[in-house]
């Protein structure tokens, strides 16, 4: 497997890593401000900046983290990238 591949999976179990946990956390209302920073970090750091697609890990990263944003105001981000 080429470093590039062995990467893109390592990222891909990141994503899913801080999606799952921030999911727990949404649950028992209790949240990590550094597992929060990571996830973000690992968003800014790959240039997600609104919710991207869907069905990508980084996408599907962003769609749970817990900070306010209206539809409307996420389909503009979506909209100007």
């Amino acid at each position: 497997m080429k470093k590039r591949e062995q990467l893109e999976k390592l990222q891909v179990l990141l994503a899913d890593v801080y999606k799952d946990s921030i999911l727990e956390m949404r649950d028992t209302g209790e949240y990590n401000a550094a597992l929060l920073n990571g996830a973000r970090q690992l968003l800014k750091d790959n240039d997600v900046i609104s919710i991207t697609e869907k069905t990508t890990p980084l996408g599907n990263l962003a769609e749970v983290l817990p900070f306010d944003s209206t539809d409307d105001e996420k389909e503009m981000m979506r909209q100007s990238n």
